[in-house]
């Protein structure tokens, strides 16, 4: 899990989150999986997160996230929301919506941005269509 400044901008939150989707596309779930923080709470791994990703759709085994993707009737959503922070510190969240073989799609994944004295945390919150 890396963390970001705390200054880091909303562009740079993207860029984060780009590189996860990069390591995605790579189909390298683990070093994904450990890229993000993640809620204790929330059971994601490594293994839930590809089985979200081959299931989306028609469930195609060779189908994968890829950085780049060709509009089709959905336009890729990449946004920030900031607030100020709550009692576990979370001052933000991500909508990112994820591309799949080279489609934009409805497969969104969210995060929450969490201030912490070494800087923002982004923890992976949901993979899930929207």
């Amino acid at each position: 899990m890396t963390h970001l400044p705390r200054t880091a901008t909303d562009e740079e939150l993207i860029s984060f989150i780009d590189q996860w989707a990069a390591l995605m596309e790579l189909e390298d779930y683990e070093q994904a999986y450990t890229f993000t923080g993640h809620f204790p709470d929330i059971e994601w791994s490594a293994a839930l997160m590809r089985d979200a990703i081959k299931a989306y759709g028609h469930g195609r085994p060779e189908q994968k996230v890829t950085l780049h993707g060709k509009p089709t009737d959905i336009t890729q959503r990449k946004e920030v929301s900031r607030w100020s922070p709550n009692e576990q510190g979370e001052i933000g969240e991500i909508w990112y919506d994820l591309n799949i073989d080279g489609y934009v799609s409805d497969l969104t994944a969210t995060f929450r941005i969490i201030d912490h004295d070494a800087g923002l945390e982004v923890k992976l919150n949901d993979i899930h269509v929207m």
